[in-house]
């Protein structure tokens, strides 16, 4: 072996990959705590659907179905394709929520439910998508990625529950209150 094949004693970067492996968690799973964030909020505007216990159902529905369909394709599929694909519908449903809200004006119609509902399907696909995707190719590198991976998960969950606190304190007693938090927390997340 010469010189420029060994193998180096110590890897460079790898702190700094931790720290994407970290982010990349935030990222798969800050978009639907941002939508358990503002449950609040659409339980005001939809009271006769029960919000809360729809949208997990379509959610968890949505992924698990896609999730069982790309792990029985799995060897036939870009993986890095599948990641950047999941982080995109994370994205675009994101913003999918702020406009709706904006083209409803938080109006409780059926079809802006129905709409809503939509975009929470195109959460569980998102999750099919990066969750499978992140941990297979995290499982080939170094442990270490996979468990920075797996704690920006938990930082996604105390991160909205922080927000959520913070929101309900302050846009609970104004007018139009959960309608503000709930667009302002979205929109950190965008």
């Amino acid at each position: 072996m010469s010189n420029s094949e060994e193998i180096p004693s110590r890897l460079e970067g790898k702190n700094i990959a931790r720290v994407v492996c970290c982010i990349l968690g935030l990222g798969s799973l800050v978009a639907w705590n941002a939508m358990l964030t503002i449950t609040d909020y659409y339980y005001q505007v939809f009271p006769k659907y029960h919000p809360s216990r729809v949208l997990t159902i379509v959610y968890q529905l949505v992924a698990n179905v896609f999730i069982s369909t790309l792990a029985y394709k799995e060897a036939k599929l870009n993986t890095r394709f599948r990641n950047i694909l999941g982080y995109s519908i994370y994205t675009a449903g994101t913003f999918c929520l702020i406009i709706l809200d904006l083209a409803s004006h938080g109006s409780g119609s059926v079809g802006a439910y129905v709409v809503l509902c939509l975009i929470v399907a195109l959460f569980g696909l998102a999750d099919a998508f990066v969750q499978g995707g992140m941990v297979g190719d995290l499982s080939f590198m170094c442990p270490e990625f996979i468990q920075a991976f797996m704690g920006g998960l938990g930082i996604a969950g105390a991160l909205t529950s922080g927000l959520r606190l913070i929101t309900k304190a302050i846009f609970d007693k104004s007018s139009d209150g959960l309608r503000k938090g709930a667009c302002n927390v979205s929109s950190n997340f965008s």
